[in-house]
């Protein structure tokens, strides 16, 4: 099945925007498992610098009784935080009296991490340098045990430390002596952290892409269909006026009545296998329907002679040319028709009217209505001769090539005879004889190619 051009369009821009979509999903999976290289910091738990990505700070609940005597031991009671403001206070802490009783000190630590690097730290722990001798008496959100002189914290839950996470944990310890931490180690091993990478920013730059080309299109297609209304609408205006100026003409001439509609559509084919553009095809038509607007001038009386010409009468004929080229002198919003209706009788080996031009002086579409100009007048009927037959239309073209006509135009020409669309462009145009109906011509009487529509 063959899909429109507005259909395979909106297609294309889908597969993009998926292709756009897969890709962002591939990269943040790639990403989220891509381990930069191994994390290690040490943060202080005396207060932390504004430029330090984990900010630490620790909080004596009191200056009296952190060494509160009990019946046994000694109690230390510290809370710890790690926030993006050094001077927060992480304000609470576990129940008083959880620690077991026993003799030494009992420290208890509540800790909160907060990331703000731009990385993601992957299987992170963290360890704090303790006196010897040190038990475990409680902790939680986190496992935790001794290992030469290190107390060692590993996560239960959050095993990555997201951008801008949080992780709460606290444990319970009991020392032989006076406990005072200063600085806790993290480690781990680091990773990019989505959305900040070059690579997603160039794929979210795809995105915006996307959508201000997908936007354009749109808008560009309602302003093209407006921009082709209006221009069916000018062809209109246009053709008609054309109208109005031929029937001028066929009432001066009846003999060749249809006679410019059908040099228009010769000369219109020939641009289009000579593979000219619509625009110009376009013109050539309007070129070869204006190519005889002179003979508005030539009296009626010499324009109808049945018998042979004289001279006069002749260089009368002749100058419908220049009179054609001063009346449309003014119409230069279509490129080449004053030249045309100028040049058309101008011969390719420079013998021809008004000015003698030779080869590609003559401008082209001059040289196309030429070829199409002399056909329709041997195809049809005269009031001084009857018309040729194929062949010998064939043969006065052939051998017209090089010094009438364009060699590579006469081509053209014969090919159009052989196939049968001269055939074809005669019914089109033919007059139906049994109605009262004015011949005239329609937008519907260029083919669609031509006019673009």
């Amino acid at each position: 099945m063959k899909l429109g051009k507005t259909t395979e369009t909106i297609l294309i821009f889908l597969s993009a925007l998926v292709i756009l979509f897969t890709g962002l999903l591939a990269m943040r999976q790639i990403l989220g498992n891509w381990v930069n290289d191994t994390y290690e910091k040490t943060l202080s738990l005396g207060g932390a610098r504004l430029s330090d990505d984990v900010y630490i700070t620790v909080n004596r609940i009191s200056q009296q009784g952190v060494y509160k005597r009990t019946p046994n031991n000694y109690e230390t009671r510290l809370s710890v935080s790690a926030d993006r403001f050094a001077n927060t206070i992480y304000k609470s802490i576990l129940g008083e009296d959880t620690a077991d009783a026993g003799d030494g000190f009992t420290t208890r630590l509540v800790l909160t991490l907060h990331n703000n690097s731009e990385q993601m730290i992957k299987n992170w722990r963290a360890y704090l340098l303790v006196p010897p001798n040190t038990e475990i008496i409680d902790n939680w959100k986190i496992s935790a045990y001794i290992d030469d002189g290190r107390l060692i914290l590993n996560p239960l839950d959050d095993l990555s430390l997201a951008s801008g996470q949080d992780v709460e944990f606290g444990i319970v310890i009991r020392t032989g002596r006076t406990y005072n931490p200063t600085e806790l180690t993290l480690y781990g091993y680091g990773s990019y952290v989505q959305g900040s990478t070059i690579y997603e920013k160039i794929i979210y730059s795809g995105f915006v892409v996307w959508a201000i080309l997908f936007v354009g299109y749109f808008v560009s297609r309602f302003n093209f269909k407006n921009y082709r209304e209006k221009q069916k609408n000018d062809v209109k205006i246009i053709l008609q006026s054309m109208n109005t100026f031929i029937r001028f003409i066929d009432a001066k001439d009846p003999y060749t009545r249809g006679h410019s509609t059908r040099v228009a559509m010769y000369a219109a084919e020939i641009a289009k296998r000579m593979h000219l553009s619509e625009d110009e095809v376009q013109n050539v038509y309007y070129a070869g329907l204006l190519h005889d607007a002179g003979k508005i001038s030539i009296p009626d009386a010499v324009l109808n002679k049945p018998g042979k010409l004289s001279d006069e009468e002749r260089k009368q004929i002749q100058d419908h040319t220049v009179a054609g080229g001063k009346m449309l002198k003014q119409l230069t919003a279509l490129r080449g028709i004053r030249e045309t209706a100028l040049y058309h009788h101008e011969r390719y080996d420079g013998t021809g009217y008004p000015e003698g031009l030779k080869k590609d002086a003559i401008p082209l579409y001059a040289r196309i209505v030429g070829v199409a100009d002399s056909y329709d007048a041997m195809s049809s009927n005269r009031v001084y001769r009857r018309h040729l037959n194929k062949d010998e239309i064939i043969e006065q073209i052939q051998k017209g090539s090089g010094s009438q006509f364009d060699p590579a135009i006469v081509v053209y020409m014969v090919d159009m005879i052989n196939d049968g669309y001269v055939n074809v462009v005669k019914m089109e145009t033919a007059e139906n004889e049994d109605s009262n109906k004015d011949f005239h011509i329609t937008e519907d009487d260029i083919p669609g190619v031509y006019m673009g529509l």
